[in-house]
Parts: structure tokens; C-alpha cells; sequence
């Protein structure tokens, strides 16, 4: 719904900020790792966010970065790890070496991160493992594509063809033949359309 916010930052605090856009304040809640980013109050900045709504609860994330948002996002599909947990993650431990501890399966690094124990850190790396390692590719791929905002369309194409139910092999390959054919105007409906065609 949201997808970034530009505006004056009012004020922050280690789990929070306001922004304000428009006249209208919107309260964010960030990691650490974002919040040791932020400008001072009243500058001007733009954050990306994610909508979290459940049927009691409904609230706004921001993040400094893409790759914290999609670490963020990856983290809330993995069983048992709700938003409080995947925050503390983020500020716990920076997102490429969570990255290379998922990838070499480090547990004992990433149970030293709070809130983590041993069972949690091995589901992280079975759940996760495929998807970490392709990020960096999925990146590079998206940014030699003649596709405007590449990274951001390639993310929410693997995002659809996932809940789709395409395994994440298989996802990757059809997304990376498409972003190879992409035109600079390619909306995310079309760049879909054709990685559905080679799945």
C-alpha cells in the first residue's frame, strides 16, 4: 500500500520516527540499523516502508535501504519470526553478513544475534538459504537489464511467482530470462507475464 515516504523528519528514536508528509505525521517504526542512518529533525529524507496489517494490529515500517526492506520481508516468511523478531535481526547484525552466515550456514554467529537461539538460527538458514544467496545475482541481473527500477520489479516478480507456488530454482531462472528480454517500460505485469512463459 505504502511503498516509501518523502518528507521532514520530526523526530526519531532507536525503534522509531516520525515523518512528516504533507502536514500529516506518520509513525515508523525502524531498526537500529536505520535509525543510526537517519538525518537530524527537520531535514529532509525519503524511507521505504512495508505495510504490516493483521487483524489487530496495523503498522508502518521504514527502512534506510532496499535491502533491509527485502531481508525484512524475507524474515517475515519464515516460520515463528514476526515483525519484532526480524527487526532485532536487522539491528542486530548488518544485512551482508547475515547474508554470508545464512549462505555458510553460521549458526553460533547467528544465535549470538538477541532473541535468537540455536533451533531459530538453523530454521533461518533452511528456509532461507536459497533465497539469500540470489539476491546479490538478482541485483546485478536487474541493474545490467535495460529495466527501469529493475530491482524493485525483479524483487516483486520472485515475490508473485513464490506465492504462486514456484519453487525459488526455478523462479530465479524464468526472472532472470526475463529481465534479459525486458524493455525500459516494462511494467511488473509484463515482466511476470513473460517469466511466467518460461517456467
Amino acid at each position: 500500500m505504502f511503498e516509501y515516504l518523502r518528507g521532514r523528519l520530526k523526530t526519531s528514536a532507536p525503534d522509531r520516527a516520525v515523518v512528516e508528509v504533507n502536514g500529516v505525521g506518520y509513525l515508523l517504526v525502524v531498526p537500529l540499523s536505520t535509525y543510526e542512518k537517519l538525518p537530524s529533525p527537520g531535514e529532509e529524507l525519503t524511507v521505504l516502508t512495508h505495510h504490516y496489517v493483521r487483524e489487530d494490529e496495523q503498522t508502518l515500517y521504514g527502512f534506510a535501504s532496499e535491502e533491509e526492506r527485502e531481508l525484512f520481508r524475507m524474515l517475515l516468511g519464515v516460520s515463528k519470526i514476526g515483525p519484532r523478531v526480524a527487526l532485532g535481526i536487522l539491528g542486530g547484525i548488518p544485512a551482508a553478513a547475515f547474508g554470508d552466515a545464512i549462505a555458510s550456514g553460521d549458526v553460533d554467529l547467528l544465535s549470538s544475534v538477541p532473541g535468537i537461539g540455536k533451533k531459530t538460527a538453523e530454521r533461518l538458514i533452511l528456509e532461507l538459504k536459497d533465497r539469500i544467496e540470489f539476491l546479490p545475482r538478482l541485483r546485478d541481473e536487474a541493474g545490467r537489464s535495460r529495466l527501469k527500477g529493475g530491482e524493485e520489479k525483479a524483487a516483486d516478480v520472485l515475490r508473485a511467482l513464490q506465492s504462486l507456488g514456484y519453487r525459488p530454482g526455478p523462479a530465479r531462472k524464468a526472472l532472470g530470462r526475463a529481465l534479459e528480454e525486458a524493455d525500459p517500460g516494462w511494467p511488473v505485469e509484463r515482466l511476470l507475464k513473460e517469466a511466467l512463459k518460461t517456467i
